[in-house]
């Protein structure tokens, strides 16, 4: 019986704290402190994803590259955002169609800098 009472009353605690919530973000949106979650699948860090892919193509080996630029995704958004957040910067505040839009850029600037760049012009130094 104890436990019947103590779950109905976790239930109500926690139904409150997620309406409290839902309130706090609809009053933070007004105000315009919470943005949406960029879901575009071309942005201009789809250009920045393609230059840089470029570059580390064209330095270091594709593999290195393929594997640095694809682990830079996570580490964006599930640390280096909250991290800046706390200081008011909005970065890396993107949903998965983004993230993996931005590999899509990141391979393709890989292929242009490993293979047509380093066949046009020799690096100048190579990383990896």
């Amino acid at each position: 019986m104890k436990f019947l009472l103590y779950g109905k009353c976790m239930n109500k605690v926690v139904t409150k704290i997620q309406r409290r919530a839902a309130r706090q973000k609809v009053i933070m949106r007004k105000m315009g402190l919470v943005t949406r979650r960029n879901d575009a699948l071309f942005d201009g860090w789809s250009i920045v994803h393609m230059c840089t892919g470029i570059a580390m193509g064209w330095l270091m080996a594709p593999f290195v590259a393929l594997v640095l630029m694809v682990l830079w995704e996570p580490f964006e958004i599930l640390i280096l955002s909250p991290v800046l957040a706390r200081y008011g910067i909005e970065f890396g505040y993107e949903t998965l169609n983004n993230s993996l839009s931005d590999i899509v850029f990141d391979v393709i600037g890989i292929v242009i800098g490993a293979w047509l760049l380093t066949a046009l012009i020799a690096p100048p130094f190579y990383l990896f």
